[in-house]
Order: C-alpha cells, then sequence, then structure tokens
C-alpha cells in the first residue's frame, strides 16, 4: 500500500504546500512550481524532468525526484511541454491502475474483494488531505465545475493559488489527481486555447500541416506524445489519451481509465469503446471504426494529420523482432522488411494472443509499412510494421476525420 503520512487535519492545512521529505529526494522547486509561473521557466526546474524539453511539440516527460506534495507522495508527476514551454503539469497522488497493477480478468474478483476495501480507504485518506492542502493553499474551497462529454462528463474543482490555477479530480475508489496551469480560464476546459481559437475547416488544415513528407517516402506524424502506460492494463486508454493530447484535448490515461470502469486493475465490464465515443465527441471529431485495421482508411487519416489507434494481437516474439528491426533500421535506414510469405504469417499472434492496442502515426507506400508507437516509452516510437501483418493482427481499428 502507498505510505500515506499519518498527519493530523491541521497539520495538513498548517504545511500549506510544502513538499515534506528528505532534501536529497525533493529538489526544492517543486514547492514553488505549484503557485508560481516563474518557476516553470527557471533552468533549475527544468533541468529536473526526466530528459532536457526539445522543440519537439507534445511532449510528456516524468519529474525527477520522489516528493511528498499535502503529506501525500504522488505515484506520478508528468509535465506536458510544447514546443520545449512547460504548459501544464499533472500530479497523480492515487490511482486505481498504478496500486493494483495488472489484474488478469480470471482473478478480478478475488483481488476485487481482498484488496479492494483497503485501497477504498485509502482512496479516502489521500482525497480528503489533497482537497485540504488545495483549499488552504488557495484559501477556499474551489470552483465546481463539469468537464467532459458522455462517459468523460464528470465534476471537478478549479483553484486559484498565487498565479496559477489547479484542477482537482476525484473519482470514487479510483483517482486523485491535481493538474497545474497557467490559469484558470484554462484548468476549466478540456480543448486546449489553440483548438478552441480555431474553428472545425480551420483545425482540419491546421493538422494537415503536421503531417511531414520524407525523402524515402515515409508519411510521417512526429508530433504524438508517448504517455507511458506503466504497469497497468491501460494500454487502450494509454493509446487515446496520446492521440486526445496531440488532438488539443488535456485528460490523462487515468481520465480514460476512470470513464472506463477499469477498477482495481481490471479491464472486466470496462466501456472502453464507450470511452472512445466521448473522447471523439470532446475533441469535436469523428471516430469510426472497422473490426480491422483498413489501410486506405489509415491513409486517409494519417494524410489528414490524424493518427489511427489500432487494436491487435501481441506476442512477445513478434515484438522482439520489431525491436531488433527497429534499432537495426535506426543504424541503417535502407533496411526493408520483407514480404511475409506463409511460414511467416504462422508466426503472427492470433485470437489466443494477448490484446494490445497501439498509435499509427505514420506509413510508407512504397514499402508497404505502417509507422506506429508504443504507449512504453520514447524508446517505442516510430517502429515498423508489414501493413500485411497488421491486416492480419488487428481486430478493431479507429480513424479519427473532422
Amino acid at each position: 500500500m502507498r505510505r500515506l503520512l499519518r498527519r493530523s487535519p491541521l497539520a495538513i492545512l498548517g504545511c500549506l504546500a510544502l513538499v515534506v521529505a528528505r532534501a536529497e529526494e525533493t529538489p526544492a522547486p517543486i514547492v514553488d512550481a505549484l503557485t508560481k509561473s516563474a518557476t516553470w521557466t527557471s533552468p533549475e526546474f527544468l533541468a529536473l524532468w526526466s530528459r532536457p524539453p526539445s522543440g519537439q511539440t507534445r511532449v510528456c516527460l516524468r519529474y525527477k525526484g520522489n516528493p511528498q506534495i499535502f503529506g501525500v507522495q504522488p505515484e506520478a508527476i508528468q509535465g506536458w511541454f510544447d514546443n520545449g514551454k512547460l504548459t501544464s503539469i499533472t500530479i497523480t497522488f492515487l490511482d486505481s491502475g498504478a496500486w493494483f497493477g495488472y489484474v488478469p480478468d480470471a482473478e478480478a474478483r478475488t483481488v476485487a474483494q481482498t484488496k479492494g476495501p483497503t485501497f477504498i480507504t485509502l482512496y479516502k485518506q489521500v482525497s480528503m488531505a489533497v482537497a485540504q492542502g488545495l483549499e488552504q493553499l488557495a484559501g477556499n474551497k474551489g470552483k465546481e465545475v463539469t468537464i467532459g462529454l458522455g462517459l468523460l462528463k464528470h465534476p471537478a474543482r478549479v483553484f486559484h493559488q498565487g498565479d496559477l490555477a489547479s484542477r482537482l479530480t476525484l473519482d470514487q475508489d479510483q483517482l486523485v489527481k491535481v493538474s497545474i496551469f497557467p490559469n484558470e480560464e484554462i484548468a476549466a476546459q478540456l480543448l486546449s486555447p489553440e483548438r478552441r481559437a480555431l474553428k472545425r475547416d480551420q483545425a482540419a488544415k491546421a493538422f494537415v500541416g503536421e503531417v511531414h513528407a520524407l525523402p524515402d517516402g515515409d508519411r510521417l506524424i512526429e508530433t504524438v506524445p508517448v504517455i507511458p502506460q506503466g504497469d497497468r492494463a491501460y494500454c487502450g486508454v494509454s493509446t487515446l489519451a496520446m492521440v486526445m493530447r496531440y488532438l488539443g484535448v488535456g485528460l490523462d490515461t487515468e481520465d480514460y481509465a476512470a470513464a472506463a470502469g477499469i477498477h482495481f486493475g481490471s479491464t472486466v465490464r470496462s466501456k472502453i469503446k464507450e470511452t472512445y465515443d466521448a473522447a471523439g465527441e470532446t475533441a469535436e471529431l469523428h471516430l469510426p471504426k472497422t473490426t480491422k485495421f483498413d489501410f486506405m482508411k489509415a491513409k486517409q487519416s494519417l494524410d489528414a494529420g490524424l493518427p489511427v489507434i489500432v487494436f491487435r494481437r501481441w506476442s512477445q516474439e513478434r515484438d522482439y523482432l520489431h525491436t531488433t528491426f527497429a534499432r537495426n533500421f535506426a543504424a541503417n535506414p535502407a533496411l526493408e522488411l520483407p514480404k511475409p510469405d506463409l511460414n511467416d504469417q504462422k508466426l503472427w499472434p492470433t485470437k489466443d494472443g494477448f490484446a494490445h492496442a497501439s498509435v499509427v502515426n505514420g506509413y510508407n507506400e512504397k514499402r508497404r509499412e505502417v509507422i506506429f508507437s508504443e504507449s512504453w516509452g520514447e524508446n517505442v516510437r516510430n517502429r515498423r510494421m508489414r501493413v500485411e501483418e497488421l491486416e492480419g493482427t488487428s481486430y478493431l481499428a479507429y480513424y479519427p476525420h473532422f
């Protein structure tokens, strides 16, 4: 169980936003980053992310160190960068999927009965500590707002602290999360200011500009953020978060998991498809699907600057092949994946394989390859697979369009 510091309410209120942890574990700038926008641009603070912010747009970076905020040790702190500029910070204090880890379907009921009550108790403690800490920091109880559409519609509280704003998300027995933004207007909205400023036809033209036509025949969208899912049954919602962040929707993987009902680490009876529908509505675009990957439909979406999400059958052997080819291709871009013969097709995962979701963010028609990225980290960005293999192993695909 994640350890919650034992503090009285008065002690929690008295600490304000101070990070209570050993100095060697807690870089000091995180304290000021909760209330002072100037901290977000300081070299000292920017050096404390998993890698230096680059010019690449829409990058998700993890904060270094192991701080405790409001007396609670967060499970993750992520920074969202656009062209090297920090635009928001997400502090996930408690997430059901991270706490339980991956729970197989056959064990879901037992885990819920044996470990569920402990997590519910922890949720009450953490949610109270975080809410009280924010109230003290802002000097009030915040403003109630309702954000999202369909399954994504949920209440939140927006606070103003210093010259920054925060949005507190509490999902009963599931999620405790605080997002920090430059101002209250952004905190109370899901679509980014850039998206809200564009009409539908203007947005469509803007995303076309995200497609890069490279000399080798690749057509690639390079600005989709990779959001690591960790040891959680979250590939379906992590890939959705990657694409939606790219489209300007300010929700995190954990928000989609909560909406889908992935409780206690299990996807049993979760509503993934309905969550995708709600995400499309929130992003103000259409999100049609097919029961397997269709290369022609994918090309249309990708040429419009809109990544495709594919659910497919996965195996460790094929993943090793894709990893090896990606490494060799980086050293020698002239390498090509061979056209699959019958022997190769026999090695593809079948219905008995693991279910997995990937983001297709490019293709090379001449080479008959799709370029895809995984929700595991930057090291699995822009892998390659033959079109035939993805068509043969997929069972669901989503193609965004305006």
